[in-house]
């Protein structure tokens, strides 16, 4: 026969996983207490019909003490045992299957655990609605705790018949005492609970501390923009109030470019209670560009309730954020197109991201999309209507090449930044244009071929030069381009570029990783070289024709080289350097 045995919890490590794992700051025990509160109240509802008459009430003995009072449904004898002695139980947990759990914030029945974060004792008065005796709970961080029944409460050095509610007192730790101002305990209350439904009120004030619209598509825009100033203390461009199944609120567009890696501090609240500043997982990655204040009802909070479980409801109400989004564009691209130009003048690299993974979205904004070309800085616009082009996606290549594309009339993309590519592809195949990635071979096609007698007249030089240039792994070739003041023109294919980071890299690094690059260097340079194309048009290369000292063709040979280097945007290495400081050296020592 197998006995039966319950699991024995350890209240010490159970309070060093709270504060030290499950909850990020000891800031969270005011949201649990507003949890407990609301919760409460919100059950007081549910059993009394006719009563709506819920309040939390906060004292704030400086460096003391901190009193939390509600006037909810209270607990009884049985319920305090049951609920404050068992960790993981919920007092709502009976009323789940009468009632929609949603009317409930909390779930988990560990929230009061965080009080030990900034008090040893939590002392919890509490007299339950069913007209029960009111019973005085202490808790204590070693998992002992004491029961008291009482008839009257004494608070403030008065005493009084206890009303039903639940009056919960912590005393202050020597390293906690910040948290025991009226201050701060304010500005944690409309951090947490700025939308709570119930009133709260601290020390003697007379009005609550937590106010906020609870329906926001009747509000006007002006009215909204205030509001986000207000709140987020922010100047915004604009206001998209979102109302959808799951959400509720508000996303305010910023005035300033931005980014994904900066961090948002959002208002994202579960049942009107602050779960988290962060965007993720509920927003989509391209929402960077918008601050948000969302309320929700319907999905699941973890266990330390500062983010959303991921499941099928989430998907949805990411989903549904996105409409009103896409809605709200639309409108302003009809009603108000300076806005829209200016809203995506500045958050370009949000709208491209928005751009690339909906249809309606690119339509409605690709006109606008800038791209940077060997014309220039064009739109999606310009592009419809200029004919066949090329894209290429290196930017330092792009550098090299755009004047030479430029001079020869040709249009040259820059897809080198964050969505282009995949942007201007989609350019292409909507609107069947002639615009495709530049192959290697293409590159030959901007360069003219030289005449026969030429190639005979510049055979010298070039083996000349292709001697000096053996060291680069470098070969030169002689081509006719424009511009014509451009003398030398670096080009490299992806094999190459790998190696020159991989050259920069090794001289930077020691040790073992010095040694694989080296391995590495050495295995690919017996398979890769690079050309720098001297050009005919050029009067510096005219006059280099005329050259028959060998020793200066290839000193000329290896500055013209790094000159190209220089103009394509590529960082010298240590040998190139001083091989660039020597050949000056000996031009100028042979007085040239």
């Amino acid at each position: 026969m197998k006995d039966t045995f319950n699991f024995q919890v350890n209240l010490g490590g159970m309070l060093d996983i709270l504060s030290n794992h499950l909850y990020k700051t000891p800031d969270v025990f005011i949201r649990e207490l507003l949890q407990n509160g609301v919760d409460a109240i919100t059950q007081r509802k549910l059993l009394q019909k006719d009563w709506d008459n819920g309040s939390i009430h906060i004292k704030v003995e400086p460096h003391r003490k901190i009193i939390f009072k509600d006037n909810g449904s209270g607990l009884n004898e049985k319920e305090i045992h049951h609920f404050l002695a068992v960790i993981g139980q919920s007092s709502k947990h009976d009323l789940m299957d009468e009632y929609e759990s949603e009317d409930f914030i909390g779930r988990f029945g560990i929230g009061l655990l965080s009080c030990f974060m900034i008090s040893d004792v939590i002392e919890v008065h509490s007299k339950s609605i069913d007209g029960s005796p009111a019973h005085i709970w202490k808790g204590f961080p070693d998992g002992t705790y004491t029961l008291e029944e009482v008839t009257e409460l004494s608070l403030d050095d008065s005493t009084q018949t206890m009303d039903a509610g639940t009056t919960i007192i912590l005393y202050a730790k020597d390293e906690c005492q910040k948290y025991y101002n009226s201050e701060k305990l304010q500005s944690l209350v409309q951090y947490y609970g700025l939308t709570l439904p119930v009133p709260v009120y601290i020390d003697n004030l007379s009005k609550p501390i937590n106010y906020m619209p609870q329906e926001f598509t009747h509000l006007g825009q002006r009215q909204l923009l205030s509001f986000g100033e207000w709140l987020f203390n922010e100047n915004f461009l604009d206001a998209i109030p979102i109302e959808t199944p799951h959400l509720s609120g508000a996303a305010f567009i910023l005035p300033y470019h931005t980014s994904s890696s900066v961090k948002k501090e959002h208002r994202i609240y579960l049942k009107h209670m602050l779960l988290t500043e962060s965007a993720q997982p509920l927003l989509p990655d391209w929402a960077f560009f918008l601050k948000c204040c969302l309320n929700t009802a319907g999905l699941r909070p973890t266990a330390s309730r500062e983010n959303f479980y991921e499941d099928f409801e989430l998907e949805l109400a990411q989903q549904e954020f996105i409409l009103p989004i896409k809605q709200y564009f639309k409108k302003i691209s009809k009603n108000n197109p300076d806005l829209m130009q200016k809203i995506i003048s500045i958050h370009s690299s949000a709208i491209k991201s928005m751009a690339i993974w909906d249809n309606d979205l690119f339509e409605l904004f690709i006109d606008y999309l800038t791209f940077e070309t060997s014309e220039g800085i064009v739109t999606g616009a310009y592009l419809k209507t200029a004919g066949a082009a090329s894209y290429i996606s290196d930017i330092s290549r792009f550098k090299q090449l755009q004047s030479v594309f430029f001079q020869q009339e040709q249009l040259l993309i820059c897809t080198g930044y964050t969505s282009d590519e995949q942007l201007v592809r989609k350019l292409a195949n909507t609107y069947q244009l002639p615009i495709n990635p530049m192959m290697e071979e293409d590159f030959e096609l901007i360069l003219d071929e030289l005449l026969p007698v030429e190639q005979i007249e510049t055979r010298f030089i070039i083996e000349e030069i292709n001697k000096a240039l053996e060291p680069f792994d470098c070969q030169a070739d002689m081509k006719r381009f424009y511009p014509s003041d451009l003398p030398a023109l670096y080009y490299m294919n992806n094999d190459v570029e790998f190696i020159r980071q991989a050259q920069q890299a090794k001289e930077s690094s020691y040790g073992i990783f010095s040694d694989t690059l080296s391995s590495l260097i050495s295995n690919k340079c017996n398979e890769v070289i690079a050309t720098v194309y001297l050009n005919i048009n050029n009067p510096l290369i005219e006059e280099m024709l005329t050259i028959t000292d060998t020793r200066l063709i290839q000193a000329l040979g290896k500055i013209l080289y790094i000159n190209a280097l220089i103009t394509s945007g590529q960082p010298l290495h240590h040998n190139e350097l001083k091989t660039f400081n020597s050949e000056l050296l000996y031009l100028i020592s042979t007085k040239i």
